[in-house]
């Protein structure tokens, strides 16, 4: 690899820097979302927003699927934009993102953005049989959403069955203008963790749940700093492309400066230590939340956690190791584990590099690692993070929950589950959650027990939330919808309420669950709406660990759900998407959360999308849009005048003759009805044709993963 970094390594580097001094505070804020980058974005310091005041940010994320080599291994990868890891989301606080997904996978799929509270659009929390039916394959669907007061690392991806782990990740950055720590570093780098695994997850999947298969998690092939890894290609199966000389991460700095490296675990099963050789890491955030600054060797993180780290170039020029090790002790294996023979086990201490630009380009890393007594698995001590500003946690508890997890015995089928409160959960795809409580207005009391829904009602109120851990296993759980104050933890025995930290308790949205330990939170109620707790490690999502929390069901019922998002429980709209109208990218035009344009001046128009719903507008019987202040103006659609068609109060034009029961064309709208393999809705959607299959998600897998005693039959 050495004699490679030398051929290479200088070439790369100039095309970077490059790319860093071409890039342009406009570019970025007008970043066009559909083209692929050539060389990771993350590999390039953040361009810094300047306005203070929020706007609305367009983004476009096309999800196909790209033959892509990330550990050099090339496989199918399931992206965004063409691109892995996806495209980096970076906007101010305030503002609005408005966020255009067009499925061209061929199976479903939702977007979660995790971190991000959605007050008031729990509906854009993207977790499919909670929050949403999932975008069926050909779709279109818009998450349009405000990021509130939140500040600091997060992350966006699928949560709908496992896609996630295909690639279907990505960070998002919220800027924060008032940055109490902004005096104290120069530039700002995005950096994430990722395990990587060569077979498909829906493979994995069916592995890990096939009937009489009782022991562990996919072991990972191997791991990824920002998109990046290294595969020992003679392990590589025949036929397969593999370069054993793939570039790892290299990120640039100058002698003198400080760097704020964000950090993102962005896994499916890898804890990680993670380390830059000779340099301490300042830790200033904790899960989007500013902290008093610790100092640290090395910085323990489980999957879904962020971190942000202020690291000064004070060490002498040179290259320099980045480090995230996985703990072997912390992939839990067995003879029969799934690709037990992986050769991760031969290369755990995942690499980048350091390099001080003027450094020279031709030699590798040789500084050593220098701390590794840490405990495996383990989050990092509560007891040194403290919230920069002094927050005290509720002391009045309303509601209580208690919560026991485990990986109890296989099911009457012999399928290994995961419970919560002895209950598997099973998600209801077609009609999810929010669905029943706001469109069927049924109560959460009513749901089967293995929703796992857990209610409160007590605006105000605050919840605590008790779970222990029955088994040996680390569960880092992530909570929707709010950040939430660790009170307590412990490794062993039972919760002492006397030993609370009730004066300055770290806060997150992300906790390692001790093996046969507990932890306490406790958060206010102020957030409408459902949300899923469960743990991270995505196959024990799919056994089933995951509970929802029914916040203030009673005032749920009383919000107003987009139609776009009941048009995708609607029977029949399962194949809708919307028409190809571009999003506004000039300046001149605002976009209301019904989805109208409406230009900053002159007429207004109409997108082919439902009615507003943000109850300043109207929609006339001719099809022009009304503000509720302001003259009327007419939209820029001609009117039919030859006699022979009728315009309808949805604004749509039906011929007098030859026309098909139930078949309208909007005006002025080119429809696609010349192919005969399309109808157009009364809400301005476009159905296809069914084709045969494309509704079902597929689960075939490309191998016999019966389960034997005989030989090992979960080895590629």
């Amino acid at each position: 690899m050495k004699k490679h970094l030398s051929r290479v390594l200088p070439l790369y580097v100039l095309l970077l820097l490059f790319t860093i001094f071409a890039t342009s505070d406009a570019t970025i804020r007008r970043r066009d979302y559909t083209v692929p980058t050539v060389y990771p974005e993350l590999l390039k310091p953040l361009t810094p927003i300047t306005t203070k005041d929020p706007q609305d940010i367009y983004i476009n994320l096309v999800l196909s699927y790209t033959d892509l080599a990330p550990d050099g291994y090339t496989r199918k990868v399931w992206t965004a934009n063409g691109q892995y890891p996806g495209p980096l989301i970076h906007c101010n606080r305030g503002d609005r993102l408005i966020i255009n997904v067009t499925n061209n996978f061929e199976d479903p799929t939702t977007i979660h953005w995790h971190g991000i509270f959605q007050l008031g659009s729990n509906w854009y929390d993207g977790v499919g049989g909670q929050t949403q039916c999932a975008i069926p394959p050909g779709v279109s669907f818009i998450y349009n959403y405000t990021v509130g007061d939140q500040v600091g690392t997060y992350w966006w991806h699928s949560h709908y069955l496992a896609q996630y782990v295909d690639g279907i990740r990505g960070p998002l950055i919220i800027n924060n203008p008032d940055d109490p720590y902004l005096g104290q570093y120069d530039y700002e780098y995005v950096l994430t963790l990722e395990d990587w695994y060569h077979a498909e997850s829906h493979n994995l999947v069916a592995m890990r749940m096939t009937q009489g298969y009782e022991a562990f998690n996919p072991i990972p092939d191997s791991g990824l700093i920002s998109g990046r890894g290294q595969y020992d290609c003679s392990r590589a199966r025949n036929g397969t492309k593999c370069d054993p000389n793939n570039m790892p991460a290299i990120y640039t700095v100058t002698k003198g400066k400080k760097y704020r490296f964000r950090i993102i675990n962005m896994s499916a099963e890898a804890f990680y230590f993670f380390s830059i050789d000779q340099h301490k890491l300042k830790v200033i955030e904790v899960d989007g939340v500013d902290i008093k600054a610790i100092e640290l060797d090395v910085l323990p993180i489980h999957i879904g956690q962020r971190f942000s780290v202020i690291v000064e170039a004070s060490q002498d020029s040179g290259n320099y190791w980045i480090r995230a090790n996985i703990p072997i002790d912390c992939l839990m294996f067995g003879k029969y584990t799934i690709n037990n023979n992986s050769a991760i086990f031969n290369n755990n201490n995942i690499t980048g590099i350091l390099q001080y630009d003027d450094a020279s380009n031709d030699t590798l890393p040789k500084s050593v690692d220098w701390n590794r007594n840490l405990l495996p698995c383990h989050d990092l001590d509560i007891n040194l993070i403290k919230p920069y500003v002094d927050v005290s946690p509720p002391l009045k508890v309303t509601d209580q929950i208690n919560i026991t997890v485990d990986i109890g015995e296989p099911d009457e089928k012999g399928t290994a589950k995961a419970y919560i409160n002895g209950q598997s959960w099973v998600p209801d795809l077609k009609n999810p959650s929010i669905m029943k409580i706001m469109d069927q207005n049924i109560s959460a009391k009513e749901f089967p027990l293995n929703a796992n829904a857990y209610m409160y009602d007590n605006e105000g109120g605050a919840v605590e939330i008790v779970m222990y851990n029955t088994n040996q296993a680390d569960h880092p759980f992530h909570l929707h919808g709010h950040n939430f104050f660790i009170i307590g933890m412990g490794r062993d025995g039972i919760p002492d309420s006397s030993k609370y930290n009730l004066k300055d308790p770290p806060m997150r949205d992300t906790v390692t669950l001790p093996p046969n330990g507990w932890v306490v939170i406790r958060y206010m109620i102020n957030n409408p709406g459902v949300w899923a707790f469960h743990c991270h490690i995505e196959w024990h999502v799919e056994m089933g660990m995951v509970f929802q929390l029914i916040e203030m069901q009673s005032k749920l019922q009383t919000l107003k759900m987009p139609p776009s998002v009941k048009a995708l429980c609607q029977p029949g709209s399962q194949h809708t998407k919307r028409l190809a109208i571009p999003f506004p990218d000039d300046g001149e035009t605002t976009v209301t959360p019904g989805g109208y344009v409406i230009p900053k001046s002159g007429p207004t128009k109409r997108l082919a999308i439902p009615s507003p719903d943000d109850g300043a507008t109207t929609v006339t019987p001719g099809g022009y849009v009304i503000p509720k202040s302001g003259s009327t103006k007419r939209s820029a659609i001609p009117s039919p005048d030859d006699g022979e068609t009728t315009v309808t109060p949805g604004g749509y034009v039906i011929p007098k003759s030859g026309q098909k029961e139930g078949f309208t064309k909007r005006l002025a709208i080119p429809s696609p009805d010349d192919d005969n393999v399309t109808t157009v809705t009364p809400g301005g959607y476009v159905i296809p044709k069914p084709k045969e299959g494309s509704t079902k998600v597929k689960r075939t897998t490309e191998r016999n993963i019966k389960y034997t005693t005989k030989r090992n039959a979960w080895k590629w």
